[in-house]
């Protein structure tokens, strides 16, 4: 009978040792769970600044782009306006040599 009572004994402190294990690792669980929530609010506020930050260098480089090609109109329209006036010039020279060279004639 004592056999009996001592395995009735084991099966009790195995029982209770396995609630007490299982208990610890709920614990270990829950603090572990905690650590992932924090990381996880880490990650999604630091998403949320590149996102902000992504789109403020797409506005920087809308920006950037549209004054390019503003500046680079503006260099077309003068580098027309020097070539029209260079022509100008050469017509009105030769144009002037031809007169002198009629009054000397």
């Amino acid at each position: 009978m004592i056999i009996v009572y001592f395995s009735l004994v084991l099966v009790v402190a195995s029982i209770a040792l396995f609630i007490a294990s299982s208990a610890k690792t709920a614990k270990q669980m829950n603090g572990s769970m905690g650590k992932i929530a924090k990381t996880a609010e880490k990650i999604r506020e630091q998403s949320e600044k590149i996102a902000k930050e992504k789109y403020q260098l797409t506005q920087n480089l809308s920006a950037i782009q549209l004054d390019f090609f503003k500046k680079r109109e503006k260099v077309q329209k003068a580098t027309q306006s020097v070539k029209k006036s260079v022509i100008l010039t050469q017509e009105n020279f030769y144009k002037a040599k031809i007169a002198m060279k009629n009054e000397k004639a």
